[in-house]
């Protein structure tokens, strides 16, 4: 487990929002790229475990940003809940 790997897939979503829009058709052939994340990884990533991020030390900030591009503004109060819960 490392957080800079899930980070890194994070912040590759940031960067180009194409990326996003190719992981929300088809998570599984998108990180099947990143052969550097571990099983668990992969599955916090795929269900967009905020909480679960969090608790490994990835960055919330970053985790907020990529959540808002994944979901749009509007989808904020879920992402609280899911921190939250």
């Amino acid at each position: 487990m490392s957080t800079y790997t899930i980070e890194k897939v994070l912040w590759e979503f940031a960067a180009n929002p194409e990326r996003v829009q190719r992981f929300k058709s088809d998570p599984d052939a998108y990180l099947a790229n990143y052969t550097f994340l571990a099983q668990d990884e992969v599955e916090i990533v795929k269900k967009m475990d905020v909480k679960a991020m969090a608790a490994r030390g990835v960055s919330t900030l970053l985790t907020m940003m990529v959540w808002q591009e994944l979901e749009g503004p509007a989808g904020m109060p879920l992402y609280m809940m899911r921190m939250n819960s």
